[in-house]
């Protein structure tokens, strides 16, 4: 496992601190579950058929107005 540091607001860390301690994970953890979540539902988004209708959409309305 690798390291990485971001910068959030005070805010944003104290509520993943307090989930962290009502979950009974650590800070940590929790920051990398959201990341895996995040990164998970990007990627089902972009491989899904909704991304290719609505990159089709796009492109139609994109050579409608030229």
């Amino acid at each position: 496992m690798s390291s990485v540091s971001v910068s959030i607001s005070a805010d944003l860390q104290d509520k993943i601190r307090k989930i962290a301690q009502k979950s009974g994970r650590t800070f940590d953890d929790c920051v990398a579950l959201a990341l895996r979540e995040y990164v998970d539902n990007y990627e089902n988004f972009y491989n899904s058929d909704i991304y290719a209708v609505d990159k089709l959409e796009r492109s139609f309305f994109l050579s409608v107005g030229e």
